[in-house]
Order: structure tokens, then C-alpha cells, then sequence
């Protein structure tokens, strides 16, 4: 199944490819996928962080492929991948998420 990912801007969009089971569950899986990824406790390569008058403060920086990583290495960790980026899609997304 291909999934549209849009962005803050109308024309800031990404594909995705996926198994239709994961597909049809896409919007829950974003939703499974944020609050690992705003979650300190797990390490991943998202994080960014900022001092400014001595304080720190942390942040994510991200676009599709930390979802596609997401599903891949933790969520479906089962040795195989189940999504990846594609270009241009050849047929209509199914599915469309934003973020």
C-alpha cells in the first residue's frame, strides 16, 4: 500500500510503501510512532538539542524515513523490513498522513 506523507507545506510530501495490514492500521501507527519518538528514555538519531542562556532544551528533527525506521527496527523488529521510501509512486496512495 503507498502512503502519502505530507509536511507543514502543501507541496512537502514523501511516499511510503507498506504491507496493506500496516497500512490500514497507518493512523494509529503515527500516533504509537510519536510518543516514541518524543519519548527521552529511547535513543535514537532524531534528537537534536539547543542551549540558550545555559538551559538546554531537546527536540526531533524528522521526516519520513524516522517513521519508516520506526516501523522497521522497532516496531515490526522481526528481521524484515516493512516499509520503505519511494520516489514517485506509481499508482494513487491509498493512505495519507501528515506531520
Amino acid at each position: 500500500m503507498i502512503v502519502k506523507v505530507g509536511f507543514d507545506y502543501e507541496d512537502d510530501i514523501e511516499y511510503m510503501i507498506c504491507p496493506a495490514k500496516v497500512g490500514r492500521n497507518i493512523n494509529r501507527l503515527q500516533e504509537e510512532f510519536w510518543d516514541w519518538l518524543f519519548d527521552r528514555q529511547n535513543q535514537h538519531p532524531y534528537w537534536f538539542e539547543e542551549e540558550e542562556e545555559g538551559n538546554v532544551t531537546y527536540g526531533v528533527s524528522y521526516r519520513t524515513d524516522a517513521f519508516i525506521y520506526w516501523l522497521n527496527k522497532v516496531k515490526y523488529n522481526k528481521g524484515k523490513n516493512v516499509a520503505r521510501f519511494i520516489e514517485v509512486p506509481k499508482t494513487l496512495p491509498k493512505k495519507t498522513i501528515r506531520f
